[in-house]
């Protein structure tokens, strides 16, 4: 998981220098974290910690669809697939806007010895964003909330992440 977020940073440094005051056409790559509970019946609520990159393309200013691996307290490893939906057409340089993304995808627990793999099952999420830009920096990051189902279970998040 490491190597994949350090590549995520080597790629775009390698490449041109991009101007991140718009969502251009083609490749893109987003590393965040979150931040959630659990509240299983009948025990205390859990901490979750969530670290994950997603890559895909960018079809317009406004939708783009990319893949992506993720952790939640690296207990698990999920794997997903992500639309997501900027809700201002992006034509001119503006500095925020609102955003919707929906993930759906699959985990398998990290867990060593004969229950690997045992605990596993489907993630939904939506998440609600805004995306800012900040000129002095060339970068372009946003805050979100995400309600999501990991294997059936309610976690709330909030998060931040970087946009490239």
């Amino acid at each position: 998981m490491i190597l994949v977020v350090l590549l995520c940073f080597a790629i775009p440094g390698a490449q041109a220098k991009k101007d991140y005051s718009r969502h251009n056409r083609g490749y893109f790559c987003d590393v965040g974290l979150a931040f959630g509970g659990t509240f299983p019946k009948g025990s205390n609520p859990n901490a979750i910690l969530e670290v994950y990159t997603t890559h895909g393309y960018q079809f317009s200013n406004t939708f783009s669809l990319g893949a992506g691996v993720a952790t939640y307290n690296t207990q698990t490893i999920n794997v997903y697939l992500q639309l997501r939906f900027n809700l201002r057409n992006i034509d001119d340089t503006r500095t925020h806007y609102p955003y919707i993304a929906l993930k759906g995808g699959y985990s398998w627990s990290t867990w060593t010895g004969d229950t690997w793999g045992e605990d596993r099952g489907p993630i939904e999420e939506l998440k609600l964003g805004w995306s800012f830009y900040t000129k002095e920096a060339n970068l372009r990051w946003s805050v979100f909330a995400a309600p999501s189902l990991y294997q059936f279970h309610f976690i709330p998040k909030i998060g931040l992440a970087f946009e490239f």
